[in-house]
């Protein structure tokens, strides 16, 4: 029995689904040895997607999914392990991110839900869960969390690096070859365009950016959008869907514009808040993760930008799409060995934290 077995679990801000990886964690070295995303019916991506909507939900609404989700995380981790001819009991435990539904760091209060009790006892294996809260009630936003991970991937390399995770948000690494570290939210990524293709072009996404690239974005829309007070805020700071979604775009005027050109005035938002958080920083190489590293236009605009490297987690052997599901496995990791994460330079916290709960099978 390999002892050093974890199943990740990540659901992002872009309601896609869920990202599952199969990791082997030994001393600092992890790797990836089996990944898939499992995506959300279109009932409950709606469902979720009202939440971001609304900051007022019935208490019956949460509860009810709460309990879907749980039970929904633990099929996943059933079938995956099953597939992959994997005993429940090689698994030292199973990191759950859950699905955040709510994050706010001037209440210091995070709230992910799919109840990771219901992971536990259904799939029998202890779960770890809950990973924001720890750091909040030290001072600190409670995200991004990526960044401490991807120093744990990416450091070896002793570069200068901008490490940028383009999921529903947008969050940055700066990486310095000393290893200082540190990071914050930049904004909106996929999970604006995405919502925009999926409602007026019945498409998923924009597959490798070619509807961005068709046309120029609108500079009007584009400036109004950059005024946003989150834009100018400095590090740390961290944000959601609860704050960038299509209540906030339906401020701007946009009923003039082509969907063609609004998709690609948000890729150009994207690349121009993501370019104004690392240009000072002067990294060596930009690597893309997330489901946006697939985003030709936005990595050619990026680099346009920058005038830096632009490449993706692949070039460094790590699946853009599994790296926040192996982060999981991490966190979970951690955890078990009451290991605290610094995260200081990244969330502002008075002091590391050990991240997370524990549920027993």
């Amino acid at each position: 029995m390999n002892k050093n077995l974890f199943i990740g679990l990540m659901s992002g801000t872009s309601l896609d689904g869920v990202d599952i990886a199969l990791t082997e964690i030994s001393n600092d070295t992890i790797s990836c040895h089996a990944f898939k995303t499992i995506p959300y019916s279109a009932t409950l991506k709606d469902q979720l997607h009202a939440l971001n909507l609304n900051t007022e939900v019935t208490l019956r609404t949460l509860a009810q999914l709460q309990t879907q989700l749980g039970l929904l995380y633990a099929e996943i981790i059933n079938d995956f392990l099953n597939v992959q001819a994997i005993p429940h009991k090689d698994i030292q435990a199973i990191g759950s991110h859950g699905q955040t539904i709510f994050h706010d760091p001037s209440l210091s209060m995070s709230i992910q839900i799919g109840h990771p009790a219901f992971i536990a006892k259904h799939a029998g294996i202890q779960t770890v869960a809950d990973f924001r809260i720890d750091d909040m009630a030290n001072g600190g936003q409670g995200a991004p969390l990526a960044p401490a991970f991807h120093k744990t991937l990416f450091q070896k390399h002793n570069e200068r690096l901008a490490i940028v995770n383009l999921g529903g948000i947008a969050n940055v690494t700066l990486l310095s070859e000393n290893g200082e570290i540190h990071g914050a939210d930049t904004g909106p990524a996929n999970g604006l365009m995405d919502e925009i293709c999926q409602a007026k072009l019945n498409l998923a996404y924009d597959a490798n950016g070619k509807i961005a690239q068709s046309c120029e974005p609108d500079e009007m829309l584009l400036k109004q959008m950059l005024s946003d007070p989150y834009f100018e805020k400095p590090f740390p700071k961290s944000t959601g869907r609860d704050y960038f979604n299509l209540k906030w775009l339906n401020q701007f005027a946009t009923e003039h514009l082509s969907t063609e050109v609004l998709i690609s005035t948000l890729n150009q938002l994207t690349v121009e808040t993501v370019a104004n958080a690392i240009k000072d920083f002067k990294p060596e190489k930009v690597i893309l993760c997330g489901g946006g590293a697939d985003n030709r236009t936005l990595q050619n605009r990026l680099n346009k930008s920058l005038g830096i490297e632009v490449v993706s987690s692949s070039n460094y052997s790590a699946n853009p799409h599994a790296i926040e599901a192996m982060m999981i496995s991490w966190l979970a990791h951690q955890r078990l060995n009451k290991l605290p994460i610094e995260l200081q330079s990244i969330t502002g916290a008075s002091e590391a934290s050990i991240l997370g709960g524990i549920w027993a099978p």
